[in-house]
Formats: C-alpha cells, structure tokens, sequence
C-alpha cells in the first residue's frame, strides 16, 4: 500500500459519518505476547502486577486490543486473548462497527474467535477486515468460520483504507524483527470534516523500520510529525540481545527514533515485565506509558515537545 496522502474512500455513506469531533482510542489491552504478569514468573514487576487483596498492581497488563471512537463509530484494532474481558469491562453493551487484524499472532488474533461466533448470529452486523495477505491466514485459524464456496467474513483493508465515523483507518507492512513482518494502523481525520484534522499511527509489533517507509507513514501529511503515535516498546532496554532475536523495539531505542521525536504525543504500549511503569520519570514531556483502558484523545497537536537524540534512560 501507498500513502499516507489521500482522499476520503468513496465509499463513505451518510450513516458513516458524524460532525462530533470527538476522536479517541482507548487501549484494552497494553502488554506484550505473554501479558503481565507472567504466570510463571516471581519476578518484582510480575510479583507488583499480581496485587494485593484482588486488586490488581499498576504493572498488570492483558493482551492487546484498541477501540477507536470517532462520533458514534467504533472500531477494533486487535483482538488479542484477552478481548472479551476487556469489552466486558466497559459500561455497557459494546459491538464494534468494524474490527481490524493487523497480524495473525496469537496475541492480536484469539479474541477474533468470539466475534466471529458474534457475526454467525447476527451476520452482517460486524465487519472484519485484514490485509491481504493476513486473510488466508485467519481462514487457516479459524475454519470453521469460511465454509467451502463461500467468501467468509473477513475483507481486504482496501488500498484507500476504511472509515470509521470521521477518520479513515489503513494497514501499511512493517519490519518485525525475529518474527518476520506485521502491520501497522496509520488514522487520518482530514481537516474539515467537523474540526481540525490530525494524523496518528498505531505501531504495536515493529523494529527497524526503514527511514523511506517511516518518511511515508509515520509523517503528518507535509512532512510534520504525527499529532498522535501508539508505539510498541517491549522491554526498557534490550541492547544486550542480539539483534536477530528481538522483534519489537525497546525503550531506549524508541526514544532515539526521529519520527517518535517528532510527534505531539508518544503513548508506548506493548509492554512487558522488562517495564516497569512506577518507574516513568526517565520519558520526556509528551511521552507516558500506556495501561489497560487507557482512553488517548486524537486531536491536532499544539507542539510537538520530543526528546533530543541523546535523551537516555
């Protein structure tokens, strides 16, 4: 896919879209593949995550999963694991408009099994869609969900993306390390459409993004940074990992990124036991640790503070 310049997909219809400028995501769900804390592990931020007297510890974190509000319009991104608690967790009774699958690893896609029994009894009502190429993949998952001769219930992310109330939500592939590649969400609200426009990224599963696709993506449209960035950064410092075994950025290399740098605001997700949110005062202005249900609101940044590159943990 190409981007990020573009237009709103023509195939917007009235009851898709909503003059309220009122765009937010809220994370479900913050950790990385195993959660936080680990089943296993007594070490002190799996020991802090676990609580005490039931209540869960600042460190606790599921796997992951985004609603993204635009208006009366939700969305998806992500079903991990973990899914359903999350939703169980809100106020009230919540079906997506659409749900997105950026890859098909266990902790972005289980969740999808208990939507997809949702869509079998009341077909038509969810929208499920993925890149391409992840399509094959989530039938081979779940099968039972593409009977033979029929075209099953997850769609292409078209090249122009999908809209979700006001904001336009597209995939674009990223490095992922160990792991081969994923994808990541690019969301636009262009100017106009009720109030000020304003550009983000979902990047939960990546390292080594090369510059080209970073200048293409992760730039506001002129060349400015992002008013919004959701990045995954799994462990504070891993530089003495070899290389060829990480598979999503950690914190001291996120910090020296100069599209992270450049954006209003930095939220870094996809945490685990390697961090310890307690410990925050290392991230400059405009940066913070995400925690299940964390609500980010998506609006035009005022300034765009970022670290210098010799900011260190």
């Amino acid at each position: 896919m190409s981007g990020p310049a573009q237009n709103t997909p023509d195939h917007v219809s009235p009851d898709q879209t909503n003059s309220d400028q009122t765009d937010t995501l809220t994370l479900l769900g913050t950790g990385d593949s195993k959660g936080v804390p680990r089943f296993w592990c007594a070490c002190a931020v799996c020991a802090e995550a676990r609580g005490v007297n039931g209540q869960p510890g600042l460190n606790r974190r599921t796997r992951t999963a985004t609603l993204l509000r635009s208006g009366a319009r939700v969305a998806l991104l992500d079903a991990g694991p973990d899914t359903h608690a999350g939703l169980a967790r809100l106020s009230g009774p919540l079906v997506p408009d659409a749900v997105f699958i950026s890859h098909a690893h266990n902790d972005h896609l289980l969740g999808l099994g208990d939507l997809l029994d949702y869509a079998r009894f009341a077909p038509g009502r969810l929208r499920v869609y993925a890149p391409p190429e992840v399509v094959p993949q989530i039938a081979a998952r779940f099968p039972y969900a593409f009977p033979a001769g029929e075209g099953g219930p997850v769609q292409p992310i078209p090249p122009q993306g999908v809209p979700v109330g006001e904001v336009v939500v597209r995939a674009f592939r990223v490095p992922h390390g160990a792991n081969g590649h994923s994808h990541a969400y690019r969301l636009d609200r262009p100017a106009g459409a009720g109030g000020d426009g304003w550009s983000a990224a979902v990047v939960t599963d990546a390292i080594g993004i090369p510059p080209g696709l970073a200048r293409e993506w992760l730039r506001a449209p002129g060349g400015a940074g992002l008013d919004t960035l959701v990045l995954g950064t799994s462990f504070e410092d891993e530089s003495g990992a070899p290389l060829t075994s990480r598979s999503v950025y950690d914190v001291r290399g996120a910090l020296r990124l100069p599209w992270a740098r450049a954006a209003g605001q930095v939220v870094l997700t996809h945490l685990s036991h390697g961090v310890d949110v307690r410990r925050a005062g290392h991230l400059p202005p405009g940066w913070r640790y995400a925690h299940d249900d964390l609500t980010v609101h998506l609006t035009a940044a005022a300034a765009r503070p970022g670290p210098s590159p010799s900011h260190n943990l």
